[in-house]
């Protein structure tokens, strides 16, 4: 006979408990998945960086959804190398256990690229893969071989 239901309720969400790391509940996003991680600066001025899709509101109004968002605040004191250096923070953490969240476009102020190590350091967060940064020549070279190697395949 199986055991009782309550064996299987997990006790994360309860008032007082300790939830679990949420990179231990977070599968690793792959570089292909859908949407691109962006900085997202809010009306409100916080600015956010997530991985950003294109959906739709309730009544079918344009919306961002922001998956796994982390809070961007500058750091105390500018690093070693005179660069100024931030903090990612979970964003709306001990709120709700949601870790997605759709905002109306009209509280998004502007979505921007974001510096290359800043990106580096949330996808290692967030558990995402992150494009290396590649030169201009780089590129060049790399859509060079790819062109060739379906030229060659096709032969």
């Amino acid at each position: 006979m199986p055991g009782p239901v309550v064996n299987g309720v997990r006790q994360a969400g309860a008032i007082g408990s300790v939830s679990p790391d949420p990179q231990e509940q977070e599968a690793m996003l792959s570089l292909v998945a859908e949407g691109c991680i962006r900085l997202i600066l809010l009306c409100s001025g916080d600015v956010l960086m997530a991985r950003l899709r294109h959906t739709t509101d309730r009544d079918g109004d344009h919306a961002y959804q922001l998956l796994r968002p982390r809070l961007v605040r500058s750091a105390a004191g500018p690093s070693q190398d005179d660069q100024s250096s931030w903090v990612l923070q979970p964003y709306l953490a001990g709120l709700t256990s949601q870790h997605n969240l759709v905002l109306f476009k009209g509280a998004v102020a502007s979505v921007l690229e974001p510096d290359a190590r800043l990106l580096q350091a949330y996808a290692l967060e967030t558990r995402q893969e992150c494009p290396l940064e590649e030169t201009p020549v780089e590129r060049l070279k790399r859509a060079f071989q790819e062109f060739t190697e379906t030229f060659e395949s096709s032969q």
